[in-house]
């Protein structure tokens, strides 16, 4: 079971809306939604917020394909591991992101260069 569905059906469960956990949270409801729907996965951080809020552990709310082991190396600590495959997909798609951004931002500086260009000509 996904991220989404879990926090979904424990927020139905408890009769909490939307705009409540996005409010509690501090995020935009359209934000929240994505989480539920898988659209978008909440960073860790998030993770925790959303448990404490909806009174669960933390690895309640973790997606069925990662492995919950004990790290004996630190005390009472936890490992979370995700099938590597899925690791390198979503690392594919963030890089794809990134680049797109980077592109996206110089052809704003390019155009706002011809801008400044055009104004410091008309003097």
């Amino acid at each position: 079971m996904k991220i989404g569905h879990k926090i979904k059906g424990i927020r139905v469960e408890k009769g909490f809306t939307t705009s409540y956990m996005a409010e509690k949270l501090g995020v935009s409801e359209p934000t929240y939604r994505r989480y539920e729907t898988d659209k978008s996965f909440p960073d860790v951080v998030m993770i925790d917020k959303i448990a404490k809020i909806l009174d669960k552990n933390f690895i309640d709310l973790l997606p069925n394909e990662y492995l919950i082991q004990n790290n004996n190396e630190q005390k009472g600590g936890l490992a979370v591991i995700q099938n590597l495959g899925t690791i390198n997909n979503l690392s594919e798609k963030l890089i794809d992101q990134y680049e797109k951004r980077i592109n996206e931002k110089d052809d704003i500086i390019k155009e706002l260069k011809e801008i400044i260009i055009e104004l410091k000509s008309k003097k």
